[in-house]
């Protein structure tokens, strides 16, 4: 099957690899700003690279439905198409997204799953439309979100499913055989997209799980969660849960643990094991001082 494939980040290289692997043919590949990897691929595989700074206007939409495409493929993209571009392939456009649905339209629905504690999140193949994460459900996969898990680890997980699902999805669309599920566009949750400053830990009103999840939401290629001591910035990486309850004044760190410290959330203390400080990191025990107040 013909494709014009859109792309952005990991996700949009690891499946890129597997439709080419497959044997579909790339017509071209739309890109958000130039990144190496996508270039090496369009060069080995002869598809040229495209940077439109307006995906939608006019002249765009022409070219690209000079390439005769079935269908578009959204890898990672993350630019809004319009009815003029969605409507161009016969095949219909499909976008990979990386939440559970309906519960996690929008944007960073990997960090929104573990920050809101859930247990599992999803990857899903959809239909596009002019909604936001709308559209009709072709593929979604299911999997588990642990305790432990960061953003980089489930982004990981992501990684490793979308491929053989995307695959999966394309083949079902060249043979007719696709089957879809459709979204009520009421039912379910949008999120908004997060700003570096969201993920500014606020002692006084946190709970330690509440705590813990931004930490492990945000810990990957995002802006750390973070916290300020006397002024200077400080990014958290990791923390864990404690089994005793230690209470007091919100934000101050009452003891230390070999290289970690306690630091008192809005319930009870959390154990932070892991900080960077001006790009470095530094050991927890050694960078605080029992009685310091974070902010």
């Amino acid at each position: 099957m013909k494709l014009v494939y859109f792309s952005k980040g990991m996700r949009g290289i690891a499946c890129l690899q597997a439709v080419l692997e497959a044997g579909h043919s790339v017509s071209a590949v739309v890109g958000v700003s130039p990144e190496e990897e996508l270039e090496a691929l369009g060069k080995e595989a002869g598809f040229p690279v495209l940077y439109p700074e307006r995906v939608n206007a006019p002249e765009t939409v022409e070219r690209l439905r000079s390439y005769g495409a079935d269908c578009f493929v959204l890898s990672g993209y993350n630019k809004i198409l319009r009815s003029p571009v969605i409507e161009i392939p016969p095949k219909g456009t499909i976008n990979l997204h990386g939440g559970r649905l309906p519960e996690y339209r929008g944007a960073a629905p990997i960090n929104w799953q573990i920050i809101n504690g859930e247990k599992s999140g999803g990857c899903c193949i959809i239909y596009v439309d002019e909604g936001i994460d709308t559209g009709d459900i072709i593929a979604q996969e299911i999997y588990p979100i642990t305790p432990q898990d960061t953003h980089a680890s489930v982004l990981a997980k992501t990684l490793e499913i979308f491929p053989a699902l995307l695959v999966r999805v394309l083949d079902q669309i060249e043979d007719g055989s696709v089957q879809v599920v459709k979204q009520d566009p009421l039912a379910g949750s949008y999120y908004t997209r997060r700003y570096p400053r969201d993920s500014r830990i606020h002692w006084e009103r946190m709970t330690d799980v509440q705590v813990h999840n931004l930490v492990r939401g945000m810990h990957g290629p995002y802006p750390a969660a973070f916290t300020f001591r006397g002024g200077e910035n400080v990014e958290i990486n990791q923390t864990r849960l404690l089994k005793e309850t230690i209470r007091g004044i919100p934000g101050r760190i009452p003891h230390k643990r070999e290289s970690s410290v306690v630091v008192l959330a809005a319930n009870r203390g959390i154990l932070v094991e892991e900080i960077t400080v001006a790009g470095k990191k530094l050991d927890p025990a050694a960078y605080f001082q029992i009685g310091d107040d974070l902010e």
